[in-house]
């Protein structure tokens, strides 16, 4: 029997486009991974005061699945990509599926200085295990790029 492959898929809610197609993404490379142990997650931030519940996440992705079963878990933080790695290196996550950062170039630079648009596969690039592939789902694109940490 194979190995269980362990993909971890953080997601905004309520689902925005690019949160759906990059869910849809990671049911497909679960589907491709079999057996895999699909985590679906979503990051309450403490500043913004978001108190999304588990079983509203879980009720809102399961289409978005077409039957591929995920476990769901809402996590409390101030950083996205800091409360992301702390999650994949808990579960020990083979792979990470995050959505491409879709900013203009202006806004990408005013981000960085007021340091609230994380690039968040950047990030998890730096910092995962060498064995822990991050997945950039582009939204205008037909097939989902992976590039390794």
């Amino acid at each position: 029997m194979a190995d269980l492959t362990r993909i971890l898929v953080p997601i905004r809610y309520p689902l925005t486009d690019q949160s759906a197609q990059t869910l849809a993404a990671a049911g497909r490379l679960a589907h491709d991974h079999t057996p895999a142990d699909l985590r679906v997650l979503h990051v309450n931030l403490y500043q913004t005061g978001d108190r999304t519940q588990t079983e509203e996440l879980t009720h809102a992705i399961s289409a978005t699945l077409d039957g591929v079963e995920a476990s769901v878990t809402t996590r409390q933080g101030f950083l996205v990509e800091e409360v992301i790695l702390e999650e994949a290196t808990q579960t020990d996550t083979d792979i990470i599926v995050v959505g491409a950062n879709q900013q203009a170039t202006w806004q990408k630079i005013l981000s960085r200085i007021l340091r609230n648009g994380p690039a968040v596969g950047a990030f998890l690039r730096e910092n995962t295990a060498v064995d822990t592939d991050v997945m950039e789902v582009d939204p205008a694109a037909e097939i989902p790029t992976v590039e390794s940490a």
